[in-house]
């Protein structure tokens, strides 16, 4: 197994890369494109806040981080609110207009038997068991496994544990394409890990963050890709982090707060266009917002 280990992601990030281009595990072409691949690789976080990072040839892709955070956060499944950031989910949505893979609605809107979400089956184990091992979220599924499927969820679970008063957390995939995949994922699931947090010190109050790991089967890079990864080893790689949170954006049984409603009505309503905008006290409400509209 390859291990990935830092502070940041930025760190940890530009590891990766180097390796995946110059030393990789495996050349092979799944679907007719050549990658590079390292198999059973790991990308460890010390400190998950700094997930995101900026380099001058390829910075984090904040917008589209921004907009999909909203999309998760709320739980939804359909294209019509995150195409206008990346077109490809066009390409693999199902016949009703929506998506496999729209992480939040998989552990927020999908309830279990007893009418939980994933979410608040993680946060219940970890209240009812501080040293739990039964935290965990399903995001790949049986009925994904079918014939045709053109979205076959890359993220197979995550797990969290409390260990020596930290919150950890662990994502398992089955593959993640180190330039389109791996940053958002990370920024998605690691600004989760701070969320659990936030709800778990309502029982542990002095309940500290911890590192965040990242495991894919296959990580990978396209060859398409392999200018542009030569051409961002030649820049720094500065760690970022989201701005400070104080609201959050969803309740313990993962409905959405108020902050991220608004955001999520600003989107939907088209309100760029009359540049009616509302006011966040919130750090990372108004980051989200002033990230999606910053071309207004």
């Amino acid at each position: 197994m390859r291990v990935f280990k830092g502070e940041t992601f930025a760190e940890v990030y530009k590891y990766a890369l180097g390796s995946a281009i110059h030393n990789p595990n495996y050349v092979s072409s799944p679907r007719g494109m050549k990658i590079f691949e390292m198999m059973n690789a790991a990308l460890v976080i010390e400190d998950p806040s700094f997930c995101l990072y900026e380099n001058e040839r390829r910075s984090s892709q904040f917008k589209y981080i921004a907009a999909e955070l909203v999309w998760y956060f709320t739980g939804r499944k359909d294209t019509d609110f995150i195409t206008p950031y990346a077109k490809f989910w066009k390409q693999i949505e199902n016949e009703d207009g929506t998506v496999n893979s729209a992480y939040g609605n998989l552990i927020f809107t999908e309830t279990l038997e007893d009418g939980r979400n994933q979410y608040r089956w993680a946060l219940d184990s970890l209240i009812k068991d501080k040293d739990s091992r039964q935290a965990i979220m399903h995001f790949n599924k049986p009925h994904h496994q079918t014939e045709g499927n053109k979205d076959f969820v890359c993220t197979l679970n995550g797990i969290f544990h409390i260990r020596e008063n930290k919150l950890h957390f662990t994502v398992d995939m089955r593959s993640n394409d180190l330039i389109l995949g791996t940053p958002t994922d990370v920024a998605f699931f690691c600004l989760l890990q701070m969320q659990m947090l936030e709800h778990l010190r309502n029982h542990y109050p002095t309940l500290e963050l911890g590192t965040y790991t990242h495991i894919a089967h296959s990580l990978h890079l396209y060859e398409r890709h392999f200018d542009l990864v030569g051409e961002m080893l030649m820049k720094d790689f500065e760690p970022m982090s989201y701005p400070s949170i104080r609201e959050f954006l969803i309740d313990p049984n993962g409905k959405p707060l108020d902050g991220l409603k608004k955001l999520e009505h600003e989107i939907t309503s088209n309100e760029q266009a009359t540049k009616t905008r509302y006011s966040y006290d919130d750090p990372l409400h108004g980051w989200i917002h002033n990230v999606i509209f910053e071309d207004v």
